[in-house]
C-alpha cells in the first residue's frame, strides 16, 4: 500500500511525529508550508487559534492535494490549536480528492489530558463525506508552544497507538 504523510508544523513536534510515522509505514513525506510564516509570539498564536477555532484556511506555498491521487493511504498530521487542526492542514483537506483514500489522522496537542475531539469529529465527517475511509486517530502529546517535543517521546506514543 502506497503510503503519504502529509503535515503541518509549527514548533517542530508535529513534523517529528510526521517523520517517525512515516519511517514506521515506508511513506513519503510532505510538509504544508505557509506562504507568511507564522511567528511563536503570544498574540500570533492567539490569532493563529482563533484562526484554527472558525475553520480558516492559508495560503500555502504548495499544495500537495493534487499528488495524492497515487497513494492509497493518507497520513494527515496537524497541531491542535484551539480544539481544532491548524489553517494549512484545512487549506490541504479541502483541495484533497479522498474519495476511496484510508486516512490516518494524527494530531499533535501540548496538553495531554485533552483530546481534540470535536476537530478531529469535524474533519472525519469532512473526509467521509468525501469518500474517505477514516481509520485510526493517534493522540499524541507533543511540548509547550515553542518548544519542540523529543523524538523517543513521540516514538513511544506513535507504536502504542499504530
Amino acid at each position: 500500500m502506497k503510503t503519504a504523510v502529509v503535515y503541518y508544523s509549527l514548533d517542530g513536534s508535529t513534523r517529528e511525529a510526521a517523520f517517525v510515522i512515516a519511517q514506521k509505514l515506508d511513506a513519503d513525506v510532505f510538509e504544508l508550508q505557509e506562504v507568511k510564516k507564522r511567528s511563536g509570539k503570544p498574540l500570533s498564536f492567539m490569532a493563529a487559534a482563533f484562526g484554527a477555532l472558525i475553520g480558516k484556511k492559508s495560503r500555502l506555498k504548495e499544495n500537495p492535494a493534487d499528488k495524492m491521487s497515487s497513494y492509497d493511504r493518507i497520513c494527515i498530521g496537524s497541531p491542535i490549536w484551539a480544539s481544532r487542526t491548524v489553517p494549512a492542514v484545512n487549506t490541504f483537506l479541502y483541495a484533497l480528492k479522498a474519495a476511496e483514500k484510508e486516512i490516518i489522522l494524527f494530531t499533535v496537542q501540548a496538553d495531554p489530558n485533552t483530546a481534540p475531539i470535536e476537530g478531529v469529529k469535524r474533519i472525519t465527517r469532512f473526509l467521509e463525506e468525501r469518500g474517505a475511509k477514516v481509520g485510526n486517530v493517534l493522540r499524541i502529546h507533543g511540548e509547550s508552544p515553542g518548544k519542540t517535543a523529543s523524538k523517543g517521546h513521540l516514538a513511544e506514543q506513535i507504536e502504542k497507538q499504530i
